[in-house]
């Protein structure tokens, strides 16, 4: 479900980040997309073009309640790393579990639900996707990051991920010269196709 919201931002104008909180028995009961690129607004419990239209931000919106403790038993499960804005958000839910796929070497901050003194004594679980939902994440992020322009040098974002993930950027590189993921979006394709290009 956090993927099919990542592909849906992405075919909207929007960086490719999704997220969808379930519950103890794994059960989707809130969702959200990145909508940065959306119209400005805030109504019918989501935000779009502003700054606080994350991904993570919209998926806790769209929850009904968070009646504690029920709450404490429930996980936001995201497309890539939460930033700061993000994680902090999350620790002030309620909730007490995240698990993302993508690493954000540029801005996540998953280490302020472990590290921060505050937010630590709330003992919320980090955890990791599973490996290819990693693998399909990382590539569409970084796809759309090439797609709008961004270029690698003078400490840029793709810097970032180059350090740590130079195999990603050189997969992803190849799948942006193809033009592949660019004609599925354009297309407004479904998740399957995109999938089957990344994986």
């Amino acid at each position: 479900m956090a993927l099919s919201e990542a592909w849906d931002a992405y075919t909207h104008g929007s960086l490719p980040i999704g997220a969808c909180v379930v519950d103890a028995h794994g059960h989707v009961i809130a969702r959200g997309r990145n909508r940065l690129g959306d119209p400005r607004g805030a109504e019918g419990g989501v935000i779009g073009g502003h700054d606080l239209a994350h991904a993570e931000i919209n998926a806790l919106l769209d929850l009904r309640s968070t009646p504690r403790p029920d709450c404490h038993a429930w996980t936001v499960l995201t497309t890539v790393e939460p930033c700061p804005q993000c994680a902090g958000a999350i620790a002030m839910s309620g909730l007490r579990a995240v698990e993302y796929a993508a690493p954000d070497p540029w801005a996540g901050c998953s280490h302020l639900l472990t590290d921060d003194p505050y937010v630590s004594r709330k003992r919320i679980r980090v955890g990791r996707a599973p490996q290819d939902v990693q693998h399909m994440a990382l590539g569409l992020l970084l796809h759309a990051l090439l797609e709008e322009g961004q270029t690698q040098g003078n400490g840029s974002i793709l810097d970032c991920f180059q350090e740590r993930h130079p195999q990603e950027i050189e997969a992803a590189q190849r799948l942006h010269a193809a033009g592949t993921l660019s004609v599925l979006r354009r297309g407004r394709a479904p998740l399957t196709d995109a999938l089957a290009v990344l994986a």
